[in-house]
């Protein structure tokens, strides 16, 4: 019985306290305080990501570096340079690359990260040419992005590279010098050529990449005439050239043999048709 008195009196309490007006009010300010605490966090929120204020990203691309200060002045985004890289196709010190790219939005301050071509070529160490077939050197120095040249001299190694030259003079391999340098190749002729020169070689049919090492390794020299839509020079076909190969036609090293490029196979049996024609009984 005393329990269950206690426990009256305790809910009556508990009601009582429920009814009272300082209890509502209290409630009231609570509520009020916690919906004006969120309001202030996600107005600041929205203030510090600037939600919705977003800019396109202008063009960067093939400004100079010496104008990306005046160019910034009115945009509402900033840039920092982050890696320069040479390539020698392209002016020194250009914007080559951004990231975002141009036309993104982005909010306002965004860095841009800009990559641009490099004032200096760096240096690299000359390679070893001599003693190399042409073929050789030529891959060498692609691979290197050296500019080259050949010429013949009179040595008793046929078709090798005898001397490599850079301004005139022997370089010696290991020396340092600017990436994109022009190297002279010089490649002997041999002491056995005849004085009347080679044979026109036939390169009827054959793709580029495949004619240009026979011409290389025969030290002549090659003009492209391509037809239209040929994109990829090495693997088109050659359905004609000039001069044409044939009894009696010879050809000094250093010669220019003009190449024709087709994408077009039906070319090449009408070229060998027209060939044959020519070609006495």
């Amino acid at each position: 019985m005393l329990w269950g008195r206690r426990v009256n009196i305790m809910l009556h309490n508990l009601l009582s306290f429920f009814k009272t007006r300082s209890l509502w009010i209290n409630l009231a300010i609570a509520l009020a305080s916690l919906v004006l605490i969120f309001w202030l966090i996600f107005t600041w929120m929205s203030s510090y990501t600037r939600h919705g204020d977003t800019h396109p990203v202008p063009k960067f691309l093939d400004l100079k570096t010496s104008n990306l200060d005046a160019f910034i002045e009115d945009k509402e985004v900033s840039y920092e340079i982050i890696d320069s890289l040479w390539d020698a196709k392209k002016p020194k010190g250009v914007v080559i690359r951004q990231d975002p790219e141009e036309g993104t939005m982005v909010k306002k301050g965004r860095k841009i990260y800009l990559y641009v071509t490099a004032l200096v070529p760096p240096k690299i160490a000359m390679p070893k040419l001599e003693d190399l077939s042409l073929r050789q050197a030529i891959a060498v120095c692609e691979s290197y992005g050296l500019e080259y040249a050949s010429q013949m001299t009179n040595d008793i190694c046929n078709g090798c590279v005898v001397e490599q030259r850079m301004n005139g003079k022997r370089i010696e391999p290991g020396t340092m010098i600017p990436k994109g340098s022009k190297i002279t190749i010089l490649i002997g002729k041999g002491a056995g050529e005849s004085g009347d020169g080679m044979a026109v070689p036939d390169l009827h049919g054959l793709t580029f990449r495949a004619a240009r090492g026979k011409l290389v390794d025969l030290g002549l020299e090659w003009v492209l005439v391509t037809d239209k839509g040929v994109s990829d020079t090495l693997a088109a076909l050659i359905y004609n050239q000039s001069p044409e190969s044939g009894p009696g036609k010879r050809l000094v090293r250093g010669a220019t043999v003009d190449l024709f490029l087709t994408n077009d196979r039906a070319k090449l049996s009408a070229q060998k048709d027209t060939t044959d024609s020519k070609d006495p009984d």
